[in-house]
C-alpha cells in the first residue's frame, strides 16, 4: 500500500483529534516502523492525542491490511524543534527561531533570535550580540534551514 493511500484514509482520524498537520513514513529494518508525526493546529501535540490517535490507526491498519509483515507504528509530535517551512514563517511572528543562511549576511551564517515580521521576501529576526538586541533582515530565498529554537 502507498502512503499516500494510507494519508488520505486516515484523514478521517486527523480531523477527529484536530490534527491539522501530519507526516507519515516508513522507515526499513528488521522490523520496519511506520512513524506519524502529527501536530494541531496551534502548533501544540499531547500524549494523549498521540495515543487515541495511535489507537484510532493501528485499527484503520488492520481493517487495510496494511502489511503483511510484523512492523511497529509510531505515532508522535513533530517536536518541539522541528523544522519549518518558509510559508510557515508568515504565520509565525514572536516565535524564536534558529535560521542557518546559504549565504552569509552582515558576518552571520546563522542566528538565533525571535521572528518579528515577515513578508513575501523577507523575515525579520531581533537577536541577542553579547550585551546588545540587534535586528537582521533576512531574504527568505537564503534561508538554508529554519527550525523552531528552545529558548533556555
Amino acid at each position: 500500500m502507498e502512503l499516500s493511500e494510507l494519508s488520505r484514509k486516515a484523514s478521517v482520524i486527523f480531523e477527529r483529534f484536530g490534527i491539522t498537520k501530519h507526516e507519515i513514513r516508513w522507515i526499513p529494518g528488521k522490523t520496519g516502523t511506520l512513524e506519524v508525526k502529527i501536530m494541531k493546529a496551534d502548533g501544540s501535540m499531547d500524549m494523549d492525542t498521540c495515543a487515541l490517535v495511535s489507537r484510532d490507526l493501528s485499527k484503520l491498519l488492520d481493517e487495510m491490511d496494511f502489511s503483511d509483515s510484523a512492523y511497529n507504528l509510531d505515532v508522535c509530535s513533530f517536536g518541539a524543534e522541528r523544522e519549518l517551512t518558509i510559508a510557515e514563517l508568515d504565520e509565525l511572528a514572536g516565535t524564536y527561531i534558529h535560521v542557518e543562511l546559504k549565504n552569509p549576511t552582515k558576518g552571520l551564517d546563522q542566528l538565533e533570535g525571535t521572528l518579528t515580521g515577515s513578508d513575501e521576501e523577507n523575515i525579520t529576526v531581533e537577536y541577542m550580540d553579547k550585551t546588545r538586541k540587534k535586528t537582521a533582515e533576512i531574504r527568505k530565498d537564503n534561508i538554508r534551514f529554519v527550525r523552531i529554537a528552545v529558548k533556555l
